[in-house]
């Protein structure tokens, strides 16, 4: 088996854990910060600050395991720094893995719906909310967007672009009947 690291690429509310359960491999871990962090916590919320360096360090533990035993990890995470891909994409090299980006970026609007179905309420012992503030989630956008035409640069083994705005993607353009 050769080990293999799945990477998700995409702000907050876009529909990577969605993918994540509906799509992830037979047999693969998966990392979820989220999941980690809440489990940290001792007010078990997703997004205490706190508990950040620890959830990021057992999940980098776990996936330096995982891909040594030549399995199959999968983080769903955001990914919309560029050194947070670089850190993960260096674990994948020391154990020559595969590794697959997936970017899940629809429109920017759709995105502040589905976080906004997220709940508001502020945790009282550590202040976090399900839901990402709007300003986040537009420069997360924004940062992933302005990342496209570089990340196969990064040194992804397979790049997958699942969910674009149209206006990112390839366009087919043909002259009209009445053009001809």
């Amino acid at each position: 088996m050769s080990p293999t690291l799945i990477v998700t690429i995409g702000p907050c509310g876009a529909g990577k854990t969605r993918w994540r359960r509906r799509h992830a491999p037979p047999g693969a871990v998966v990392v979820s910060l989220d999941e980690t962090r809440a489990a940290l916590s001792p007010c078990g919320c997703s997004g205490n600050p706190a508990v950040n360096a620890a959830a990021v360090a057992a999940e980098h533990a776990t996936t330096r395991a995982v891909l040594a035993g030549g399995g199959t990890v999968v983080w769903d995470v955001t990914s919309f720094l560029p050194r947070f891909r670089a850190e993960l994409l260096a674990i994948a090299a020391d154990y020559r893995a595969h590794t697959v980006g997936l970017v899940i970026l629809p429109p920017l609007l759709r995105v502040l719906a589905q976080n906004g179905r997220r709940d508001g309420r502020r945790c009282p012992a550590c202040g976090t909310a399900r839901r990402v503030a709007d300003p986040v989630v537009w420069r997360m956008h924004h940062d992933i967007t302005a990342a496209l035409p570089r990340l196969h640069t990064e040194g992804w083994t397979e790049l997958h672009y699942l969910t674009l705005p149209p206006y990112l993607r390839p366009h087919t353009h043909r002259r009209s009947k009445e053009a001809r």
